[in-house]
């Protein structure tokens, strides 16, 4: 038995194996139609909701599982080997809902958590701008108060969901500012379709296809008293505050891509006849098969000693960093050299392991890109 699977409880594998059965009856079948249309899947994401994968984390009280981290990492990983975009898009619904269950009022929670945990509900981050990045004392989204509630203006990049959700956490200045600290706070505003002067403009990327993100705008926005989040000035706060899971969880979605490209790998090799033998039988194929093994070994104990850490209240930010740029490169490893073991036939559209090489690609960019975990993982080495 592995280490990590001596650490598994009977609730570990419960959800492990209905996270697998998900996979194999429902993401499956859909994937090369998602590749395909690029469509947002949103059937798909309900389905989830109906068989306790989107809430995981959530409390029992509002619809959810009560469970641990890992066992959140133990899913995602099982789903991102059927399809890496609807991994993501789990991904960025759950951190949208942990901020309304960790600081949201009561009534927040009785509106939003169970419909989030059903997949009725589609949560989104809206942090990051076009111009500042995540930087707090950067952004130039307001939320300008006024007698009945709050207009929101600004720009917004990138966002998991953003556009297809039904409801957004919009990251901006409270104006007038507090007199101390920059007011940065959280917003919850519903989808666009909802909101006068909120628009949404989606951006294609070269993987991840399905998965939908892209450039909000919103221009006076009309929320009311009960949309902020938590309290003013919590913003960079809630925002950041799963920052280590986060992390963690799009390591899981890499290991997840990369065990799927290892296993075609692997049957391939043993299937493929070159000169009266199977291509695996050969010693250069056998080095990418050890070198591939190592790496996502490596990467997978990384991930889920994180994933305990965080169920265990010890997780911390240089053992995450770590674990998802050490991931993510396996994932692009993994993914590179299963199609080199299939030669010329790992190139062709019909086969997914172009899809796997694409889908891996951004893992070293979202969440921090490969060399700020590195710069942070050496910081916090040296002690810097």
């Amino acid at each position: 038995m592995s280490l990590i699977e001596s650490a598994l409880t009977d609730e570990h594998r419960e959800i492990r194996d209905r996270a697998a059965s998900f996979a194999t009856e429902v993401v499956e079948p859909a994937a090369d139609r998602i590749e395909r249309t690029d469509e947002f899947p949103r059937e798909v994401i309900e389905e989830a909701g109906d068989r306790g994968l989107l809430g995981i984390l959530l409390p029992e009280a509002y619809g959810g599982e009560g469970s641990d981290f890992l066992s959140y990492c133990l899913a995602i990983e099982r789903i991102a080997e059927a399809s890496g975009a609807v991994a993501e898009t789990i991904q960025g619904h759950t951190f949208a809902a942990l901020p309304v269950a960790e600081f949201g009022t009561d009534d927040q929670k009785e509106r939003y958590l169970e419909p989030m945990a059903r997949g009725e509900t589609v949560g989104s981050m809206l942090l990051t701008e076009p111009d500042a990045g995540s930087s707090p004392s950067e952004l130039s989204t307001v939320a300008a108060a006024d007698d009945e509630g709050y207009l929101l203006s600004g720009e917004k990049a990138f966002g998991t969901n953003a556009g297809v959700a039904d409801l957004h956490l919009v990251v901006a200045r409270k104006r007038p500012a507090p007199e101390e600290g920059h007011g940065v706070s959280v917003f919850l505003v519903p989808g666009t379709d909802d909101r006068e002067g909120f628009d949404f403009e989606r951006v294609e990327y070269m993987g991840m296809r399905g998965h939908v993100t892209g450039d909000s705008t919103l221009s006076d926005v009309r929320v009311g008293d009960d949309a902020l989040l938590g309290e003013v000035g919590q913003g960079f706060r809630i925002a950041m505050g799963t920052i280590d899971m986060a992390r963690t969880g799009l390591g899981a979605i890499g290991t997840g891509i990369a065990r799927a490209a290892f296993d075609d790998a692997i049957a391939y090799a043993g299937d493929r006849e070159q000169g009266g033998q199977p291509v695996g039988n050969y010693q250069a194929v056998q080095v990418l098969v050890a070198d591939m093994d190592a790496e996502l070994d490596g990467a997978r104990h990384l991930v889920y000693d994180s994933a305990k850490r965080i169920a265990d209240g010890e997780g911390d930010t240089r053992t995450s960093s770590k674990a998802k740029y050490v991931a993510s490169e396996a994932a692009e490893f993994v993914t590179r050299n299963a199609i080199q073991v299939h030669g010329g036939k790992g190139y062709r559209t019909d086969l997914p392991l172009e899809r796997y090489y694409r889908d891996a690609k951004i893992l070293s960019i979202i969440g921090g890109t490969t060399e700020i975990q590195k710069t942070t993982v050496a910081g916090e080495a040296l002690g810097l």
